[in-house]
């Protein structure tokens, strides 16, 4: 039997044998050559088919595989066993697995004691801590050590196998130049398509050697329609932190991975002014706030103390917005006061539940430490009671229901900043329908409302406090003033099948949703080459010069195309282009999602949705690839610098910046659920 494919899909097809072989049902099976004369097929068997117990074959070469690791071959007698000579089993990776040699059986109670005994001591003496045992890393290295002594049969001294720590950090060292290569010419591969890229950037100061890092993160969607997410740099900065520093230290970063078109990336920032000047960042790159940031602020500006210059003096911590809703504002420094108490009293071990601690740079934080005060009321009236001294009185300043509704206030935003911080899978296309979300949920509720649910179920939804009356306008005020949404979230929302047609749902007037669709039709004529349709042959328009103060400079340009000057009448090629394209479209915007469809949306997501239709719209498709590639949020830079902090911890107060950058690539790389991009087991000679 013959098997004919394109040789992109040999390698997928020698991976799918290797693991069909180490199944008992597989396709496959191996067969001995027992004619053979060379020792090398001592270690070689043929693959067959189980059906028909034929070879497989492709062309007029057979598949031959290893019978220890079965790493398959393809093998022609005329050629000899060349191949097969030179073949060694690979060493432990990631993930590793029982290897396939060895009998699997599971541990036995004494056997057990002894690893929590070993793992016990090991946690007091190198001061680790117990939840170590959970790690990825941590049950891969066990794992390859149980591997290696199944194999051996024999005993062996722990130095013998242990390298030096020096060792260890040279292989990290070569692993993370190796996987930069393999990263570089992923995405020079993906650029080279003609689609475009997201990017996150931060800056970050340790806390112990007060060194600073600019954390540089990389976001693109693959022709399968995956989006991989991976950290380039995080790599010491010194020097001032101005924005055209900020800018030449980021480019510098994406050159070394091979990004030197400046119009085929969208920078993700927060609004720090050494991130949006005019000589930083959006000077050469496409450039959004992040989200997170915005709604952090929207809330900290109303809900945070704050100071402010007198006669060059700075005055007393005071609330902006105190004469509006004292009772509120009194109650957050009552809770505040109460969760300071308990903790100096040491009262923490006598509740159930353990009171959050608020940490002054995180709203989020201070929502957690008023669920958790919520939640512990009843118990600490109990427990304040019975000491007397009037300490009952500390939750007895406490206006609960007033606590409850700000809780309930604070939750929509939470809700928000969670759906748009993830970087896993897309968000931007997410943004008009949370922003929208937020301007309903501040507007005042004067009266009681009964809402009937979809499901028949009666609610009633209850009037606002005087104080929420009050605040609920200055919400509305700082969302519409700094929530400010740009072309490209339109465009992000309308290339979801389920948004696309209710925009105006959204706040988005006609005017501006039929611009949105004039966008994201220029915006097919970059995306056109390799999607079947063909190439423009002559540029119908001349672009105006880019204004850098823009929030998407690329998509400032787009839109203002219908204003610029035509150079020269289409050619006919064109005007059947720009016909085809227009009909793409207008068949995208008239489809209607199916049942299933919506089902397939909700379960799987927008991504898959293009994937399985871009043949229908191959044009769009690919738009959606260099479009929902771009986070709402730069959540991926922040979650690197936790993980920085972990890593450049007090007791490894020594470690070099450069070696923390190795560490965190690696990291990123060997921590992704896509598996096309993996760092391969370098060891030394």
């Amino acid at each position: 039997m013959t098997i004919e494919m394109s040789p992109k899909d040999m390698l997928t097809l020698k991976t799918k044998i290797t693991a069909d072989l180490q199944k008992e049902d597989g396709l496959y099976y191996r067969v001995k050559n027992r004619k053979a004369r060379a020792g090398v097929w001592t270690s070689f068997s043929f693959v067959a088919i189980k059906e028909t117990a034929e070879h497989l074959c492709y062309s007029d070469n057979s598949f031959v595989c290893c019978n220890k690791c079965l790493i398959v071959y393809q093998y022609r007698s005329a050629n000899g066993t060349t191949i097969m000579s030179k073949h060694s089993c690979p060493p432990a990776e990631i993930n590793q697995v029982m290897t396939a040699t060895a009998t699997r059986r599971d541990a036995t109670t004494s056997e057990k004691k002894l690893i929590t005994v070993a793992l016990a001591n090991m946690c007091a003496v190198d001061m680790r801590p117990f939840y170590i045992v959970k790690g990825t890393g941590f049950r891969n290295y066990t794992q390859t050590v149980l591997n290696i002594g199944v194999n051996s049969k024999v005993g062996m001294l722990v130095d013998n196998i242990l390298p030096d720590p020096t060792t260890i950090s040279r292989n990290v060292q070569m692993r993370s130049n190796a996987g930069r290569e393999i990263l570089t010419a992923a995405l020079k591969a993906h650029l080279a398509e003609g689609i475009q890229i997201g990017s996150t950037t931060n800056i970050w100061t340790d806390d112990i050697n007060k060194v600073s890092f600019l954390s540089v993160t990389v976001h693109f969607i693959d022709d399968e329609f995956t989006l991989h997410h991976r950290t380039l740099a995080c790599s010491p900065f010194p020097g001032p932190h101005h924005g055209c520093d900020v800018l030449e230290k980021y480019e510098g970063v994406l050159q070394k991975f091979g990004i030197n078109r400046y119009d085929q990336v969208t920078v993700v920032t927060d609004r720090g002014s050494n991130m949006h000047s005019a000589d930083g960042i959006p000077s050469l790159y496409g450039w959004i706030p992040c989200c997170d940031h915005i709604i952090s602020t929207i809330l900290t500006t109303i809900i945070d103390k704050r100071t402010r210059m007198v006669e060059g003096k700075k005055s007393a911590l005071f609330y902006e917005f105190y004469h509006l809703a004292l009772e509120l504002f009194d109650t957050i420094d009552q809770f505040k006061a109460l969760v300071t108490y308990v903790k100096q009293a040491n009262l923490q071990d006598e509740i159930a539940k353990t009171l959050k601690q608020e940490n002054a740079t995180r709203w989020n934080s201070a929502l957690r430490c008023m669920i958790s005060v919520d939640e512990a009321l009843p118990e600490l009236t109990e427990i304040l009671r019975a000491r007397g001294r009037g300490l009952v009185s500390k939750v007895n300043k406490i206006d609960h229901e007033l606590l409850k509704e700000f809780i309930a206030f604070l939750v929509p935003f939470q809700e928000a900043t969670l759906a748009l911080e993830m970087f896993a899978e897309p968000t931007i296309h997410r943004v008009l329908y949370f922003r929208q979300n937020l301007l309903k949920h501040c507007q005042v509720v004067a009266a009681d409302i009964t809402i009937k649910e979809k499901d028949g179920t009666i609610t009633t939804l209850k009037k606002d406090s005087p104080a929420f009356i009050a605040l609920k306008p200055k919400f509305a005020e700082l969302i519409r003033e700094k929530f400010i949404w740009s072309d490209i979230h339109v465009i992000a929302a309308l290339l979801n099948p389920k948004t696309k047609c209710r925009l105006d749902k959204f706040g988005i007037d006609s005017v501006d949703i039929e611009l949105g669709q004039k966008n994201l039709e220029n915006m097919m004529k970059d995306h056109m080459i390799g999607s079947g349709i063909g190439k423009r042959s002559v540029p119908s328009h001349k672009r105006k010069k880019e204004d850098s103060r823009r929030v998407v400079r690329r998509l400032a340009e787009y839109s203002s195309e219908s204003d610029s000057t035509i150079e020269e009448k289409p050619l006919a090629d064109d005007v059947q282009l720009d016909f085809s394209l227009r009909t793409e479209l207008n068949n995208y915007i008239c489809h209607r999602c199916s049942d299933d469809e919506s089902t397939l949306l909700s379960k799987y997501g927008v991504l898959f949705w293009w994937k399985i239709h871009q043949n229908e719209f191959p044009v769009l498709s690919r738009l959606a690839r260099s479009v929902l590639t771009i986070p709402a949020s730069s959540a991926k830079s922040e979650s690197n610098f936790s993980d920085a902090g972990n890593t450049m911890s007090k007791k490894r107060n020594l470690l070099h910046p450069s070696k923390l950058d190795d560490l965190m690539f690696l990291r990123s790389m060997l921590m992704s659920s896509t598996v096309q991009i993996r760092v391969p087991p370098i060891t030394e000679s």
